[in-house]
């Protein structure tokens, strides 16, 4: 991709590990633009300012990358693994993050789904999911991508990864939103995800320079921008200190809707959302509901409606389903069944799980739903 001279000295400031947004905006602040900063840290004397903005660590790190082989190393990476800089300067950032509390300078981006959809909503929820959490996050997704809206979430573990197979399910566009580069897996078992969300006209992002690992700290960062993108936040379960409870807050601080699906008054899992329905979110008990608040689609009659397809297998994930439809197996057993590599297994069952043709049961066994 073609960069303007003032788009790549600003995604060059905005690549330097420590500078992350707010110091980026100090940065901006305290001088004109970034080639400005580029500049002024090749001076012969580099002003008090700069380093009272950033902090002694991040101004080492400044002035280290303030050299011309980090700069075409930087652009060179991105071309060669086809990853677009998408800058606040231009036209292809999206307008929804511009209003938010430190939008990120600068989204790197793989994938074709645009970012400045007119339909889209984001699920979130927990990790650790119940198999009715899993389902409603596919079912939700699902219905909503087929009335093309964009379906926005993190792909983690649980909620996160059922809500981008929904969407894929429902032949629509999703767009993941990672705390680590987009050139990085997280968790390493959404490799095939991953590929399937690109090769299904969607995209990745990421306000973090391409090879930064996830830490603890990058996802309650990446959480503003997956309300920020949307016009709601849908929240399927979680605990009430659960990270999905940070992306709901930032919403309503966004001044974004929020949809809760009701859960049992004894589960833990349900707290989130049902003490966001106390707090005024709107309740929901499927798509239809999402779809009729924004007017993106009208429900069908009663008696219309046609019970959803049993989803496709590919002939080796049906002779690894077809045994778990009689029993339960565990796997070692699904192993030497199948004769799949544990690897190779181990992202069969991932995918599988996603799709909600089979589950873990208790004791790590595995059994399919139908």
């Amino acid at each position: 991709m073609d960069y303007t001279a003032m788009e790549q000295y600003w995604i060059w400031l905005s690549s330097v590990e420590g500078i992350g947004a707010r110091r980026f905006y100090q940065l901006l602040s305290l001088y004109e633009d970034a080639r400005s900063v580029w500049d002024v840290l090749g001076g012969p004397l580099i002003p008090p300012d700069i380093p009272a903005a950033v902090g002694p660590a991040a101004f080492e790190k400044l002035k280290a990358a303030r050299d011309e082989r980090y700069f075409y190393r930087l652009f060179g990476a991105l071309e060669r693994s086809g990853i677009q800089a998408v800058t606040r300067l231009s036209e292809a950032y999206p307008p929804a993050l511009t209003g938010i509390y430190d939008p990120p300078p600068t989204l790197y981006v793989r994938g074709d789904s645009p970012l400045d959809g007119a339909r889209t909503l984001a699920i979130v929820g927990s990790r650790q999911c119940t198999h009715d959490g899993r389902r409603a996050a596919r079912e939700f997704a699902r219905g909503l991508a087929e009335n093309g809206v964009t379906v926005v979430s993190g792909m983690a573990r649980g909620i996160d990864s059922c809500a981008h197979q929904g969407a894929l399910d429902g032949h629509g566009s999703t767009i993941a939103v990672l705390g680590c580069g987009v050139d990085v897996v997280y968790p390493p078992e959404n490799d095939r995800l991953l590929n399937e969300i690109l090769d299904g006209g969607g995209a990745v992002i990421s306000e973090f320079v391409p090879g930064t690992p996830p830490t603890p700290g990058n996802f309650p960062a990446r959480n503003r921008i997956i309300s920020g993108l949307c016009e709601g936040t849908l929240i399927v379960e979680g605990a009430k200190a659960s990270g999905a409870m940070i992306t709901v807050n930032l919403a309503l601080e966004q001044g974004r809707d929020v949809f809760a699906v009701p859960g049992s008054i004894y589960s833990p899992l349900s707290e989130a959302p049902n003490q966001m329905i106390l707090d005024g979110a709107t309740p929901v008990l499927n798509p239809w509901d999402i779809l009729e608040h924004y007017r993106w689609g009208q429900r069908p009659a009663a008696g219309t409606t046609r019970s959803a397809p049993k989803p496709e297998l590919t002939p080796e994930d049906e002779a690894l389903v077809a045994p778990l439809r009689n029993e339960a197996l565990s796997f070692e057993e699904l192993t030497q069944i199948t004769g799949l590599s544990a690897a190779k297994l181990n992202s069969h069952l991932t995918m599988l799980e996603l799709r909600g043709i089979i589950e873990k049961a208790p004791g790590g066994l595995y059994r399919a739903y139908d």
